[in-house]
């Protein structure tokens, strides 16, 4: 109990919200809190962490979050996705079309190659909205350090 770092405040108020979602009782709570975050919490605080996170503040921290750096991260995670399947697709591709005529799939080689030229548009249409995103975020770094100023 006591005192806790920026980022264990952080991981408290999520692990509150997720408190709050799956409806746990207190005593659900507080082992939940302590099993994911490593340290026990009174009552107290975790009441007074449930308050802020019901009050709307936990959501509004969320978004503003989200909207500085989230969205980038799950842009970046999407790319890397579909840059997975594309691996994976070209692999079994590949392995298709290496097996001896006689018991190779022409049906399955076909929709393989089809899958990985979707998969290359989407991979360009994702790439293109990049720097876009970049642009965004640059922009919106400036207006919240703007913000920050005054």
């Amino acid at each position: 109990m006591g005192n806790f770092t920026k980022r264990e405040k952080e991981i408290l108020t999520a692990l509150v919200s997720d408190c709050i979602n799956y409806g746990f009782t207190e005593k659900e709570s507080l082992t939940y809190i302590k099993d994911r975050l490593g340290k026990e919490i009174s009552k107290d605080a975790y009441y007074r962490r449930k308050k802020i996170v019901d009050s709307g503040r936990y959501a509004k921290e969320y978004l503003s979050y989200f909207t500085r750096s989230g969205f980038v991260v799950k842009h970046m995670q999407i790319i890397e996705i579909v840059e997975m399947i594309q691996k994976d697709t070209i692999r079994d591709y590949l392995v298709e079309k290496d097996k001896p005529e006689e018991i190779r799939n022409k049906n399955e080689i076909r929709q393989l190659r089809y899958e990985i030229r979707e998969n290359c548009k989407l991979l360009q249409e994702l790439s293109l909205g990049t720097p876009i995103i970049a642009q965004i975020k640059a922009k919106i770094d400036r207006l919240q350090n703007t913000n920050e100023l005054t």
